[in-house]
């Protein structure tokens, strides 16, 4: 086993991989797209004796040992000078602390700052824990974070005990895996990164919980800061059924004399948000344009919002155990049976544009543009629906005239979707918008992408489209509001990335293969026989190598390629060279 050059422990290498191992689970569970890399970045705590100042994990990334070589100068210099310096505490015990909490604060900001270059270049945002002394170095967990995907989220500014605070539920994520790792490195025993798992450590199950819990405590109502928890009180009412029918309204956070309220129905005595059967009740009362206007701890009334305030926070309470928080029609949070997830569109519009454009192939820009407004114009009916857009659309609706209802071809409108989706059965249509028959029983045959877990509608969707070479397209809206696209075709990649990861994994040992067997494992589709069969020749050949004793390794489930991938899910090289110069 090669030995670590830059060594602050001995499993710092598992333990900087379980970190990154958390964030990409808590990624999946919350929806975000983005891909985290975790870093380690270690400084040697004054007076030890060590062989490098400054120590990086892993140390075969990106980073280098000189982008840090002016970091123990200025965290000491940023130490010394610290603004907090000249702060002073009643408390003994806190004013004993001081010096060495502002060291570690110090130490974080600069990781922080010097990391700015490669953020800067790699499009990426660098999140830090604080720094933990352990062994004999400041330790500083890092996660990074694409840019562009963190900005599809809308965040939320507010007035806290501390000053303006700007947050969103993937932030509030972010900061309790960095917190759960900062707390490993707390422990004495085990050594972090020596265990793979255990009681004492947080699932990421647990961590998207506890950061719903974090999230609804923002202090949504303007002027008033003491929200000490919404989530298990909205929950318990979400739960609740009156004459079994769940219910469906708004919650508005607002102060019991905003003047922006105008009250139908004000409680003589505000009731408590704890008493969720009652509050269950007047849900049933906040109906046809009415909501529920509620403080954190408290009921007001019923009413309704000034048509010219500037929108409250609202509890939006849309099904049976679903809510989501949203302001005006920006939504923050989605909670599905009390499960947190990100608000977000199902599908970007640039890989709407490209999704559309590989299974239509002589579609305008105009029709792509078309379609996408009718997915947002389905959406927002908030009811099931099922939509399918198809080249052969003309023969399909004379095909399948017993199992539906042929119209005079119109172009889809609001008003056509909001008739045509009143009735059971899909609408069929062409790639350009224009509507061909309504109501219409879809046929086709069972395959691997049906799934019992979901409803008929859009099982019936899967069968029908296939794997998008007959050119058809379904929107699917599920009656919980979820929004699928069939198919929504993998992005296409560059065939160079993957031939160099093999290659790379070809010349590679038991020490330097995990980057690209990492790239590969996370590519497995686009991975064809030949390839298959030199990817397992060369891991056959690292994991039956010499092992040092104690050596620990992860076995690789062997490559196998699959049936649906084609060529068409490579970048074409005109395709590839107008992407790089955008």
């Amino acid at each position: 086993m090669k030995p670590l050059q830059q060594f602050m422990w001995g499993y710092q290498e598992h333990f900087q991989g379980n970190v990154e191992s958390l964030a990409r689970e808590v990624f999946r569970l919350i929806g975000f797209e983005g891909e985290p890399n975790a870093l380690l970045v270690g400084l040697a705590i004054p007076g030890e004796d060590v062989r490098n100042p400054v120590c990086l994990s892993p140390e075969d990334g990106r980073w280098t040992q000189e982008m840090f070589a002016t970091l123990p100068q200025a965290a000491q210099l940023a130490y010394e000078q610290h603004p907090d310096q000249n702060m002073f505490y009643g408390d003994p015990v806190t004013m004993a602390e001081k010096p060495e909490n502002l060291r570690r604060r110090a130490i974080t900001d600069e990781v922080r700052r010097h990391l700015g270059l490669d953020d800067e270049r790699f499009g990426v945002r660098s999140f830090c824990s604080l720094a933990i002394p352990y062994e004999k170095y400041y330790v500083v967990a890092v996660l990074q974070v694409p840019v562009a995907q963190l900005e599809i989220h809308p965040t939320i500014r507010y007035a806290g005990a501390f000053g303006e605070n700007e947050t969103n539920f993937i932030r509030i994520c972010i900061g309790l895996i960095l917190q759960e790792a900062a707390n490993e490195l707390l422990k004495p025993w085990p050594q972090p990164g020596r265990m793979l798992n255990g009681d004492a450590k947080l699932s990421a199950a647990e961590i998207v919980g506890r950061a719903a819990q974090s999230f609804m405590r923002i202090p949504f109502i303007s002027g008033d800061i003491s929200n000490w928890g919404l989530f298990d009180r909205v929950e318990a009412v979400a739960k609740l059924l009156y004459e079994r029918e769940p219910g469906r309204a708004g919650l508005v956070l607002a102060g019991p004399d905003d003047p922006n309220i105008h009250y139908v129905m004000r409680l003589a005595e505000p009731v408590s948000l704890g008493q969720a059967r009652w509050l269950r009740k007047m849900v049933e009362m906040s109906k046809d344009g009415a909501q529920l206007i509620i403080g954190y701890d408290e009921v007001y009334g019923i009413g309704s919002v000034s048509d010219v305030s500037a929108p409250p926070f609202v509890i939006d309470l849309i099904g049976p155990h679903e809510w989501d928080l949203k302001q005006g029609e920006t939504i923050f949070l989605r909670v599905r049976h009390g499960a947190a997830k990100l608000a977000q569109e199902p599908i970007s519009a640039e890989r709407f544009r490209d999704n559309a454009k590989r299974i239509f192939e002589r579609i305008t820009d105009p029709a792509v543009a078309r379609m996408n407004n009718i997915l947002r114009l389905l959406a927002g009916l908030k009811r099931g629906s099922l939509i399918i857009f198809a080249a052969d659309a003309t023969a399909e609706a004379e095909r399948l005239r017993g199992q539906g209802t042929r119209i005079v071809p119109s172009a889809i409108t609001l008003e056509l979707l909001e008739r045509a989706t009143a009735i059971d059965g899909a609408i069929l249509a062409d790639p350009s918008g224009v509507c061909h028959a309504i109501g219409v029983i879809l046929d086709g045959e069972a395959n691997d992408d049906c799934t019992p877990s979901r409803g008929s509608r859009f099982n019936s969707a899967v069968r029908y489209v296939g794997d998008g070479s007959a050119q058809r397209l379904a929107f699917v809206i599920s009656d919980d509001a979820t929004l699928d696209v069939v198919p929504l075709l993998r992005p296409q990649i560059d065939r160079d990335h993957v031939l160099a990861a093999i290659e790379e994994l070809e010349a590679a040992d038991l020490d330097n293969f995990h980057k690209c067997r990492k790239f590969l494992d996370s590519h497995r589709f686009y991975i064809d026989q030949d390839q298959c069969d030199r990817i397992n020749a060369a891991l056959d050949r690292i994991e039956e190598g010499p092992k040092a004793v104690g050596q620990i390794w992860f076995s690789t489930t062997r490559f196998a390629p699959n049936p649906a991938m084609n060529a068409g899910y490579f970048l074409s090289t005109d395709e590839e060279r107008r992407r790089n110069r955008t």
